[in-house]
């Protein structure tokens, strides 16, 4: 297979950009606050502010991609949707349900409605169980009515979802490659027959080969199995083959979020836009104006005041450093945290 993939808010603290009809997931200015360990007890206790405020909706049957370079926040926000990362604010709600207000018990109980893919196959699946069991364990926590057969048949079926043979149920993780072992992660992720996936980078961590056949193996199922999907990635080609939508972060803040085709064609923060020039293309006539960011990262620990980005942004002003732009729709649908933007009326 072609390893190559072809390219194709709120307007205050609160308010989630939204399409028609009812979401599936929303998210509130949810922060995830990390504490650094403090070498001395009499020094004030220092966060690392991995996400600060994000707020979004996730409608029934889209994919959205998450993307900004690394150590924006994109996983610590992805993990913190499914409680893994424990939000420090904000509100996460699943069909109407605040998953921020259950208890662990009643989490425990839910979690079949909503699974994860790993980056790391070799190291997401344990490595003394087999794929039967790796597979099946789901299976006997939130099935647990399934006979031993059933439970058996369901685990074939799953494997042959997922483009591995069933013969192969009694075999190691071991005997496989990387691209194996992530098709048996979204085989486990798939058993609990879950709403909503989060797929952490789950094809950072593969050879360029499998890649697309990964990318296209989550559409296929996306499109049988009708899936909601986040789908975490700084590979902008895979998300320019995959996402409905996209989510940009930078520094534990949400810079943009647009659909596929305006995020291409129309970035609306200078941070996206920066992003997408500094993709390679394979025709001339593709190429965008290269945007080149001064200066580093800024810590998450102290970040800037005013919008986050400031200080690397090339159209910055003085005004940029009063406080954080709120996300403000500048076309239907299309979102921005920029206020050189224009708003839509």
């Amino acid at each position: 297979m072609n390893a190559s993939f072809a390219p194709s808010g709120m307007p205050d603290r609160g308010a989630i950009p939204a399409l028609s009809g009812p979401s599936l997931l929303e998210v509130e200015d949810l922060r995830v606050h990390l504490p650094l360990r403090s070498t001395s007890p009499f020094r004030p206790k220092k966060f690392i502010k991995a996400v600060d405020g994000a707020s979004f909706s996730i409608f029934p049957g889209e994919i959205v991609a998450l993307v900004g370079e690394s150590g924006s926040g994109k996983t610590t926000l992805g993990r913190s949707l499914l409680r893994l990362t424990p939000p420090s604010s904000g509100r996460v709600r699943f069909k109407g349900v605040d998953l921020t207000a259950l208890t662990p018990k009643e989490m425990r109980s839910f979690r079949r409605h909503l699974q994860m893919v790993f980056q790391d196959p070799y190291s997401s699946l344990n490595p003394r169980m087999t794929l039967g069991e790796i597979i099946g364990e789901p299976l006997s926590i939130h099935h647990a009515h399934l006979t031993p057969r059933a439970r058996l048949q369901r685990v074939a079926e799953l494997l042959s979802q997922v483009g591995i043979s069933p013969t192969y149920a009694a075999r190691y993780p071991h005997s496989f490659s990387g691209g194996q072992r992530q098709r048996i992660a979204i085989a486990r992720a798939l058993s609990t027959e879950p709403d909503f996936i989060v797929a952490d980078e789950p094809i950072s961590a593969l050879d360029v080969s499998v890649q697309a056949q990964i990318v296209n193996l989550l559409l296929d199922l996306k499109d049988k199995l009708s899936l909601t999907m986040l789908f975490v990635s700084h590979d902008l080609r895979a998300v320019s083959h995959i996402a409905d939508r996209v989510i940009v972060m930078y520094l534990g803040r949400i810079m943009e979020i647009a659909p596929s085709s305006m995020f291409w064609d129309a970035p609306a923060h200078p941070y996206t836009e920066a992003l997408l020039s500094a993709l390679p293309v394979e025709h001339p006539s593709l190429r965008r104006n290269r945007v080149l960011l001064k200066g580093e990262v800024p810590s998450a620990v102290s970040p800037p005041s005013g919008c986050v980005f400031r200080t690397r942004c090339p159209v910055a002003s003085p005004e940029c450093a009063v406080a954080p732009p709120a996300l403000r729709q500048v076309t239907p649908g299309h979102w921005t945290a920029c206020t050189k933007q224009k708003s839509f009326d």
